[in-house]
């Protein structure tokens, strides 16, 4: 098994499970097809969370939409193009805003810019904000300030506690500065972005045996093929 040599652009997500394992990278990257087929808990939970998601918005309103209408490369770039020309004025809430830096893409849930600052929200549809949920914002506010819209705050909105992910309640959603954490992440997080754009095309990564990777933090979802092929 071995991948054609190809640039390619890193997400929020792909970022994220590069820190969980190289190899899931890897193989996402070059073999997408290989991963386990998700069950219908897990399709739920991400419903839930799209779920979480719009009612974030209702703390926002007359917000726009600017979600990219693909994910190709040329959808990413229209989207951050558009991003772009809408961030040229003042006092706008921008919703799924798309920004690009190098290779590394941002979208962000809620973006706002007031009296000529940025501010940036990430939703998530827990209690308690983990330390991947940091690590996770914290590429985002890389990628913003390497593209030159440095928030003034980055904030998650998450669960109240006594409230669940089912909950189309307002008062369920809590705001939270995590601005510090995030600074203090920089350097960690420029380093790791080279790991990971380098294990793109690193086909020594096959040679990583399932572990305790394959399930904390989250399970992959290609722990099924991992599982396999070691037999």
């Amino acid at each position: 098994m071995g991948a054609e040599k190809k640039q390619s652009t890193l997400s929020k997500s792909a970022f994220i499970r590069s820190l969980q394992c190289l190899k899931s990278l890897y193989l996402y990257k070059n073999y997408y097809m290989l991963r386990d087929k998700p069950s219908p808990q897990l399709l739920a939970r991400f419903q839930q969370g799209i779920n979480i998601g719009k009612l974030a918005w209702e703390l926002f309103p007359q917000g726009i939409d600017v979600h990219p209408l693909s994910f190709f490369p040329s959808g990413i770039i229209k989207a951050a193009n558009l991003t772009q020309e809408y961030l040229s004025i003042d006092n706008v809430t921008l919703y799924e805003a798309s920004i690009v830096y190098h290779q590394a893409i941002s979208i962000l849930d809620i973006l706002e810019k007031r009296a000529g600052k940025i501010y940036a929200y990430e939703v998530k549809s827990s209690v308690s904000i983990s330390e991947t949920y940091i690590r996770d914002a914290a590429f985002q506010y890389y990628v913003m300030k390497g593209a030159g819209y440095e928030p003034e705050q980055f904030s998650i909105i998450h669960l109240n506690e006594g409230y669940d992910s089912t909950s189309q309640d307002i008062e369920c959603l809590k705001v939270t500065d995590v601005t510090e954490k995030l600074v203090a992440l920089h350097d960690y997080i420029e380093k790791h972005i080279t790991k990971a754009l380098n294990a793109f095309t690193d086909d020594t990564l096959l040679q990583i045996q399932p572990g305790e990777q394959c399930t904390k933090p989250y399970l992959c979802d290609f722990a099924g093929y991992c599982t396999q092929s070691k037999k």
